[in-house]
């Protein structure tokens, strides 16, 4: 039998942007540490927030092992050979129901704050941005229907990492970007629970990665059953 794992994503608008990079050109990367070979069967539940669990076969097409110098998490490269049957009519249902993705903005710079905002709507013109000048008003915004927290921690660095604590706090977790060209300061995001690192001010192109990669992750893999093996005894 294949090895089966569910991929679970934090909201619908993770999954569409999952969808939209990678799914929809037939892949997907699994963070995993499960030991299956390229060219194995692999069925991957999608469990989607308000929508239940869809299923989908495929191959492994690559595999990552955890390594030095590695390029990413260990995981699989999973192929699949037509998706559009299964996820279409889901897919037309969450974007029939799509709000934007809810994104919140914390930086005491002004200008600052602009230009992160007019680069992310370049990013994702949908985007539905709140805009917070300090921790305490982030606070008051900060929740777990938020779908990513951009948080400058070099303009104010308590207040900052406090955003990235209590974003960790939150049900679900919100994921959040530290900005910082601070090598000290990216310590302490890193030890406050920032999901990503950026300097500050991030590139156009550092930013739309990933933004990207940050909002398409999913919440969690879980390995449903363990591949079958053929012993002779």
């Amino acid at each position: 039998m294949p090895y089966v794992v569910q991929v679970e994503f934090r909201t619908p608008s993770s999954f569409l942007v999952a969808y939209s990079v990678n799914l929809s050109r037939g892949g997907m990367f699994v963070e995993t540490d499960a030991d299956v070979p390229v060219g194995a069967g692999m069925t991957v539940e999608l469990a989607i927030p308000s929508s239940g669990t869809i299923e989908l076969d495929g191959i492994v097409a690559w595999r990552r092992v955890a390594e030095v110098g590695a390029d990413g998490p260990p995981g699989l490269g999973i192929e699949f050979q037509d998706v559009a049957p299964q996820l279409g009519t889901l897919i037309d249902k969450l974007v029939t129901g799509f709000r934007g993705v809810q994104i919140l903005l914390l930086s005491g710079d002004r200008q600052d704050r602009t230009t992160l905002a007019r680069n992310i709507k370049s990013i994702f013109s949908t985007a539905e941005i709140t805009q917070a000048v300090d921790a305490q008003v982030a606070g008051t915004v900060l929740s777990g229907e938020v779908d990513v927290a951009i948080v400058d921690i070099d303009f104010d660095l308590e207040g900052g990492l406090a955003t990235l604590r209590a974003a960790t706090k939150q049900h679900p977790p919100v994921p959040t970007i530290a900005l910082t060209s601070n090598a000290a300061y990216r310590e302490q995001a890193i030890a406050a629970g920032t999901t990503e690192l950026l300097g500050n001010p991030p590139s156009f192109a550092d930013l739309q990665v990933v933004l990207v990669r940050v909002l398409g992750r999913p919440l969690a893999v879980r390995p449903v059953s363990a591949p079958s093996v053929d012993v002779d005894v």
